[in-house]
């Protein structure tokens, strides 16, 4: 029988930390903590840098609770906390008993010397933020398109059947993008070896300095 360990949200903050650093090598990231009645959650926020697919692919195991919006109910598991400080999903009841739709889980432990623990923070959440001028990617994609710029808010980008709005379409590339270190925005070009058929262009960057 494992013992659960409860750890308090600064002490699991700490761990998110540290995963961040140990997975995202010299990207600069914004974790902090809040307690509050009934919970506590944790907040990252950063500028460029991996994708929030990427992050949330790390920090998603630091979440003690779940949430079914489709029965508008809470659920909490467990992890596995490795001993290099990463954390492994351990155990949850779901919510398919009650009707929803998270299936319960009860992973065996992974390796000998982890620990089965109970997060203290409720819910890991991600923020990105980005460096470039909206209106720069907007006014090369419409070059790229031989299509003229009015506005972000302009529409046909990809035709007359395109009814996005361009900041929409700028959103969804920066989206799918990440920079390493040092890498700025340069350009945009066309993807055509992209597998994902929505990619069709892609941005171009280079290092600065």
């Amino acid at each position: 029988m494992n013992e659960t360990r409860y750890l308090t949200c600064a002490e699991t903050a700490k761990l998110v930390r540290k995963a961040l650093k140990r997975e995202f090598p010299g990207v600069k990231f914004s974790v902090r903590s809040k307690t509050y009645a009934g919970g506590a959650s944790i907040s990252i926020h950063w500028t460029d840098g991996p994708t929030e697919k990427a992050v949330r692919g790390i920090t998603d195991s630091y979440a003690s609770a779940d949430f079914d919006g489709m029965i508008d109910m809470q659920t909490y598991c467990d992890a596995w906390l490795m001993p290099d400080g990463s954390a492994v999903l351990a155990s949850s009841p779901g919510t398919e008993g009650s009707r929803g739709t998270l299936p319960a889980y009860d992973n065996p432990k992974p390796h000998p010397d982890a620990v089965r623990v109970h997060f203290g923070s409720n819910y890991v959440q991600t923020s990105r933020s980005y460096s470039m001028e909206y209106e720069r990617i907007g006014r090369d994609l419409c070059a790229l398109q031989r299509v003229g710029f009015t506005d972000l808010n302009m529409r046909g980008l990809c035709g007359s059947g395109d009814t996005q709005y361009l900041d929409q379409h700028v959103s969804r590339l920066l989206q799918r993008t990440a920079f390493a270190p040092g890498e700025v925005y340069a350009g945009i070009q066309y993807t055509p070896d992209d597998p994902d058929v929505f990619a069709w262009c892609g941005i171009v960057t280079t290092t600065e300095g």
